[in-house]
């Protein structure tokens, strides 16, 4: 959990496509005050997450900086498209508009709840979901007979050997 968050969520939880802010109406959503580095150089308000652990809160939620204003402390916001996440293989994006609006509300009420991001609200559900089906599946295997002295990881390295 980063000391950002609060700024994660307030962004997350907006309804327009722009948030203009005041530093000081940053720092207040925060909590604390920003670095100095903040109100003496634009590049604290990049949008490279590599810079530094506060730009995730406003990236991660869908969120870029527009304008920022280091003499009138002031910044921009504007929406960059929906929160989401890029495959590490680049293969796919998955996008918070793309989702069904169930899981959307599932999603939501996940960050909520918990804090996390829309990446571990989603990974979250579905792992939670996996176990829940495995779960079903072996409930329709009926436990009878005896029990195999083989385990299935050894079945497993056996075939993978195998090939």
């Amino acid at each position: 959990m980063s000391k950002y968050d609060p700024l994660r969520r307030y962004l997350a939880d907006r309804r327009t496509d722009q948030a203009p802010m005041t530093f000081a109406e940053v720092e207040q959503v925060l909590g604390f005050p920003l670095p100095p580095s903040a109100r003496a150089h634009a590049a604290w308000w990049s949008n490279n997450t590599g810079t530094h652990v506060g730009v995730r809160a406003w990236r991660e939620t869908g969120w870029k900086t527009s304008r920022v204003d280091i003499g009138g402390e002031r910044v921009v916001f504007v929406r960059a498209g929906e929160p989401g996440f890029q495959s590490e293989d680049g293969a796919g994006v998955l996008r918070r508009a793309d989702l069904p609006e169930a899981v959307r509300r599932l999603v939501d009420e996940r960050t909520r709840e918990s804090g996390c991001t829309f990446l571990e609200a989603v990974t979250g559900l579905l792992a939670e979901a996996a176990i829940e089906r495995r779960r079903q599946i072996l409930d329709r295997f009926p436990l009878t007979g005896q029990r195999s002295k083989i385990d299935s990881t050894d079945l497993v390295r056996a075939e993978r050997d195998a090939q």
